[in-house]
């Protein structure tokens, strides 16, 4: 039975196919009508009772589907005697269904990709120092996991002992391999390509990086762009219509073939695939990129986008800053660390890393607070041995109360004036000190805004919750037109609502916590995957796998080339049905001929969404004729 499941598409195609020969050979060769008949009825109900069913099943939930025009087709073929034309509709349709399923079945290839790279086992360090294996989902948080050469790496996690190189193109689309060594940050579904590594587990199970996208891009592939819908409720009355016109044409021409041929022509196959085949094969190209679109609606909005707006912190810098200066108002630079440390412990935000970062550098005790609040856009404050402890903004300081007096701003604008971030810290009612932070930009932002214009972006603003004093400096290099800086997350929002009242289709690119508003704000959210929290990647419409935020130019390209597909198919679908039909009627085209062209029309719209397979590279080339860097699809072998 299992053999029978796993060859059954194909023995409904091959059976009637030899079938029909031998009934052929059985007339020319021996001239047995009786047999030819014979085997052309026995090859229709092969290939035709499986299309009947699948008819009646959709009937059933009122659907009018193609299957049931071919029965209805096949059944009229076989009532009137033309035993050929019936055996030719049901073999051409099953040929091409199966045709149809293996091409398809390539455009589902990235996610079954995927999955067969899915880490399967892990060999993790247990109490007493030895290694064992275990099932990857087993693997716990903090535990260290070593990965050979050759291995997959199990787990998002940091790099504690040994260097590799690591394959990161199943995530990121990335081809050569990455250098990695101490401290650095990996990927899980990396593979080494050599060399040594130890890693601890931050993210396990279901909650690594790989994980989730092979989740997400599963969700992906099953959501309708707008377009689809379109077509699909088009299919819906289109299908009924051409059964009425066919009877009216048989009740008024008083030919049934003439009819029956009008009813299979008339069938809307290659529109209803039209869309779907591209938007699954530009989903997987995108994914094997690096970039995850979260679905066809989403990708049909990205390109009609004309504004971008960016975050400052971890979008359009590194988003791994580092202390550069700790200042004391009271008492020593190492008990204002201290205090900032503890506080910002269980923090997601870039600043609470280098800070954290720093204490450790300097070996600075951090101590467990009793409570802990979070204040969106403003800072933390936590509890420790009675007293409060506030670390973050201006705006922090005076919604608690704390005074800050000339000499101490004059410090914190010497600092601004530098473009660093700042971070107030003070313990109760008072300012103790102030620790400075630096972010240096990404390099792939040096012509960002040139190749969004390229890609037709009109608009850049960055919406930042910090100081306008390092906001412009970072804008400024590089070419962001507008500023609006020291906004709290709901301002953001309404910072977008504005743009989008201005007639504009804005894109949101962020990576924290206090970007998850405004991602579920705007027209298109892209969150930074990498390095971003998971408040912000589960907000997104697009994640970019790796932090390249120059790959946003190719996201926008690669959907407005998905659109242009699909409107190549449908421009294919509905041509190819009004010349067959216009042959039916002029009695040029018969039932036969006119399945085989119907059916050719179906491959070649499945052939052309496929086309996006074959782009080698979704990003951004280096080194165009005239030395800035250009966004472009190469095709394979072009």
């Amino acid at each position: 039975m299992t053999w029978w499941r796993r060859h059954k598409e194909l023995l409904l195609v091959v059976i009637p196919g030899v079938l029909i020969g031998v009934a052929w050979i059985a007339q020319g060769v021996w001239g047995q009508t009786g047999w030819r008949n014979a085997l052309m009825v026995a090859a229709s109900l092969i290939a035709g009772v499986p299309i009947a069913v699948e008819g009646w099943k959709r009937l059933r939930h009122r659907q009018f589907s193609i299957p049931l025009l071919v029965t209805i087709a096949a059944g009229g073929a076989l009532s009137i005697g033309e035993v050929w034309e019936a055996a030719a509709v049901t073999f051409l349709f099953k040929f091409g269904g199966y045709l149809e399923g293996l091409t398809l079945g390539r455009t589902r290839a990235a996610l079954r990709e995927l999955l067969d790279l899915r880490p399967l086992t892990a060999r993790v360090k247990d109490k007493n120092g030895e290694w064992r294996e275990v099932p990857a989902e087993k693997v716990q948080v903090g535990q260290v996991v070593m990965v050979r050469p050759g291995d997959k790496v199990p787990v998002d996690g940091k790099v504690i002992a040994g260097q590799a190189a690591l394959d990161t193109s199943a995530l990121t689309g990335e081809p050569l391999p990455k250098e990695t060594a101490v401290g650095d940050s990996v990927l899980s579904g990396s593979i080494n390509r050599g060399g040594y590594i130890e890693i601890e587990a931050e993210r396990v199970s279901s909650d690594t990086t790989f994980n989730r996208l092979i989740k997400l891009v599963a969700q992906a592939q099953s959501e309708k762009p707008k377009v689809q819908y379109f077509l699909d409720r088009f299919a819906q009355w289109y299908t009924p219509a051409i059964i009425l016109a066919a009877i009216l044409l048989g009740l008024w021409t008083r030919e049934v073939h003439l009819a029956l041929t009008f009813l299979v022509i008339g069938c809307p196959g290659a529109l209803v695939v039209a869309a779907p085949v591209a938007v699954v094969a530009g989903l997987g190209r995108a994914a094997r990129s690096g970039i995850l679109i979260k679905g066809g609606e989403r990708l049909e909005m990205i390109g009609r986008l004309d504004t971008i707006a960016f975050d400052k912190t971890g979008t359009l810098t590194e988003g791994r800053p580092s202390v550069s200066r700790v200042i004391a108002f009271t008492g020593t630079e190492r008990e204002v660390l201290a205090l900032a440390a503890t506080a910002e412990l269980r923090s997601e935000h870039h600043l609470a890393a280098a800070i954290l970062a720093k204490a450790k550098d300097e070996g600075v005790e951090v101590q467990e607070a009793d409570d802990w609040a979070f204040h969106p856009g403003l800072g933390i404050s936590a509890e420790l041995a009675g007293s409060t402890v506030y670390v973050g903004n201006r705006r922090l300081l005076e919604r608690f109360g704390v005074a800050v007096s000339e000499e101490q701003m004059a410090a914190a604008r010497e600092r601004e004036a530098l473009g660093e971030a700042l971070a107030f810290v003070a313990k109760d009612r008072e300012l103790i000190g102030l620790i400075t932070v630096h972010d240096r930009l990404r390099p792939e932002t040096e012509s960002l805004v040139a190749e969004l214009r390229r890609a037709g972006i009109r608009h850049t603003v960055m919406l930042t919750g910090d100081h306008a004093a390092a906001a412009n400096r970072v804008a400024r290099q590089v070419g962001i037109g507008e500023v609006r800086a020291g906004l709290l997350p709901a301002e953001k929002v309404a910072a977008l609502k504005e743009i989008q009242a201005a007639g504009r289709r804005v894109a949101m690119i962020g990576d924290g916590i206090n970007d998850a508003p405004a991602l579920a704000t705007a027209d298109v959210s892209i969150a930074m995957g990498a390095s971003g929290t998971q408040v912000a990647m589960e907000s997104a419409d697009i994640v970019l796998v790796e932090d390249r935020i120059d790959k946003v130019p190719a996201a926008i390209h690669l959907s407005r080339r998905i659109l242009g597909v699909i409107r190549q198919n449908v421009a294919i679908a509905v041509l190819t049905v009004l010349v067959l039909l216009f042959g039916v009627l002029n009695r040029s085209v018969g039932l036969s001929l006119g399945m085989l062209v119907h059916q050719a029309s179906v491959l070649i719209v499945i052939a052309n969404g496929m086309r996006l397979l074959r782009a080698k590279e979704v990003s951004v080339s280096w080194g165009s004729v005239d030395g800035k860097r250009s966004v472009r699809f190469r095709e394979a072998g072009g």
